[in-house]
């Protein structure tokens, strides 16, 4: 990992003792914030998911012994009605001062504020007045002072973490970045492994960057961990706060190239969240970025890995971003900035649109027979194995390191699976063609195979033999 320069600038903060290095005009801090904590809880009290994940055990038992009694709160019921979630309430601490004001940094009248999809900021302000009072009559800081030993052993574990495995400054080279953003790298502590980002630009014209990486792994003390998978969510949430605008200014250019990419993988993106095409657009152009940053730092294996895992996640086109954006990367003299760039982005996309049927056929698994036909009839109810032939060799290890599927085992070449069967007479039987926990058969390419159901029914029992 590339290392910079490290230098106290300024004092400490609220919660934990404020980290600022400047590194070739690069600025940043690392710390937890009151606000995201402020906000995360909140979301968590509304009903949530996504902001009840939190991984640290006893921070977890903390919130619900503290705030349990708080759950039918004005600012709960108004964070329910405001009918938002994942990175939403993340960009509303983002752009609000303190704790105790909850005052906006930014007038959120302004034309270029926009936290969300159907974004109003009338009802943000009555949700924010009733967070103060929340805020007040929870005795929040009190909250927080209980937690302090939680918050400042991850800030000085991430403080650590940012000197000596991640080079911030990257991010403005890549993009060509003409004034550099100052970022605010904050563990959300209460979100689990879920990440989001947030750019704050104020009416000076200076930009802040949010990356808030969700704390996944805890060590034996119950404390974060900061390793190589987070520093690379980390990465990720920097990235989008920069592909997304990009992504924005060329989107009339991919729409319909985007629309068709996304109803070919539409199942796989809805499952992650990915609810439109240019949400899917977003995620390709970050994740490719990432990549990058990976090979540039941690080399080309670790580059392969990450695009092998974008396979399974159905980015079948990543593979050609990232040889893309290797283009952009070696030509910096043609492209000085990412935006010169965006045209070439623009052009793969159509390519990649008038050809992601032959892409997904390429690169997702599919099954190729069954030794009993799907929706079969009078199926002899003595068989006692089931054959899957796939279309290409499969991972033969399933979850927990298990080799079997409902007592059934890959052959040698991973194309075909011989599964045990019960059958009883006259009986209608579906199939699910999955691992027995019901996790997805996956491609030796990490792909998984699509949703699939085998149908039949038996036939009845044969009748005694005559003598």
């Amino acid at each position: 990992m590339r290392k910079f320069l490290f230098s106290v600038l300024i004092p400490a903060a609220l919660v934990g003792q404020t980290a600022v290095a400047a590194a070739s005009a690069q600025v940043w801090r690392g710390e937890t914030d009151p606000r995201v904590e402020l906000m995360s809880i909140l979301f968590r009290l509304a009903g949530n998911k996504e902001y009840h994940e939190c991984r640290i055990p006893r921070y977890d038992q903390a919130i619900d012994r503290y705030f349990a009694r708080y759950r039918d709160h004005e600012a709960v019921q108004l964070a329910r009605s405001l009918g938002i979630g994942f990175e939403a309430p993340m960009k509303i601490a983002a752009y609000v001062r303190d704790v105790r004001t909850l005052d906006e940094r930014v007038p959120f009248d302004l034309p270029s504020v926009h936290l969300f999809e159907h974004w109003d900021a009338g009802k943000t302000r009555v949700f924010l007045s009733a967070a103060r009072r929340f805020a007040a009559e929870s005795h929040f800081e009190g909250f927080l002072k209980s937690q302090q030993p939680l918050y400042e052993a991850t800030n000085a574990r991430l403080q650590a973490f940012l000197r000596d495995k991640a080079d911030l400054g990257w991010f403005n080279r890549f993009f060509g970045s003409a004034a550099p953003a100052r970022f605010a790298i904050v563990p959300g502590l209460a979100n689990g492994a879920a990440s989001y980002a947030a750019r704050v630009t104020d009416q000076s014209g200076a930009q802040e960057i949010y990356a808030i990486p969700g704390v996944a792994k805890v060590d034996a003390e119950g404390l974060p961990v900061f390793d190589s998978d987070w520093g690379a969510r980390m990465a990720h949430e920097i990235a989008h706060t920069y592909a997304n605008p990009a992504v924005a200014k060329f989107s009339a250019g991919m729409e319909q190239a985007a629309g068709r990419i996304y109803e070919a993988v539409a199942p796989a993106m809805q499952r992650q969240s990915y609810g439109t095409p240019r949400t899917m657009l977003n995620e390709s152009l970050a994740r490719a970025v990432t990549i990058e940053y990976a090979a540039e730092h941690d080399g080309p294996q670790a580059a392969q890995t990450l695009i092998g895992e974008e396979n399974s996640r159905s980015f079948f086109w990543m593979s050609g971003l990232v040889d893309l954006l290797e283009t952009y990367r070696k030509g910096r003299e043609q492209y000085p900035t990412f935006d010169r760039f965006m045209p070439q982005v623009v052009g793969f996309f159509e390519e990649a649109g008038a050809s992601i049927h032959e892409l997904t056929d390429r690169q997702q698994p599919k099954v190729v027979s069954t030794s009993i036909a799907d929706g079969a009839r009078e199926v002899d109810p003595g068989v006692t194995e089931i054959t899957i032939c796939f279309s290409m060799p499969m991972s033969r290890s399933g979850p927990g390191r298990s080799a079997e599927a409902s007592g059934g085992r890959f052959d040698e070449t991973g194309t075909a699976l011989a599964m045990p069967v019960t059958l009883e007479p006259e009986r209608d039987y579906a199939i699910p063609l999955r691992w027995s926990g019901g996790q997805s058969f996956v491609g030796a390419n990490g792909v998984p195979l699509a949703d699939k159901t085998l149908r039949f029914r038996t036939s009845a029992a044969p009748g005694p033999e005559q003598p």
